[in-house]
């Protein structure tokens, strides 16, 4: 069962390279895990931010139980965690559950 947002897109080891680094667009990677609860209220935040931000940011999943290898080379040890990358480096990160507008304030940071 998905338990993601449908207006973002799951990413894992094998699409990360092509998704997140060689992206053109800024993109937002939620880091989370199944069992998770507040990576659920996080999920609804990002899936409004995908869909407001639709063509100037993508906006990728990523189950930190699935795909351990990612979650380890950005040291993310806590779920939710939400990663800002732009032009393939690391903007922000946002640990834990944050209001929506503060996750907004990050990502207009991030394009301008």
């Amino acid at each position: 069962m998905r338990l993601c947002c449908p207006a973002a897109t799951p990413v894992n080891k094998d699409l990360w390279d092509n998704s997140i680094l060689k992206s053109e667009t800024p993109v937002i990677v939620e880091f989370y895990s199944n069992w998770c609860g507040p990576c659920r209220m996080v999920h609804r935040v990002i899936d409004e931010v995908a869909t407001e931000y639709a063509g100037r940011l993508k906006c990728f999943v990523l189950n930190t139980d699935a795909d351990k290898q990612i979650a380890e080379e950005y040291e993310i040890n806590v779920v939710p965690v939400v990663l800002l990358s732009k032009n393939g480096k690391k903007f922000d990160v946002v640990v834990g559950t944050m209001p929506k507008e503060f996750y907004v304030s990050a990502i207009e940071r991030m394009l301008n």
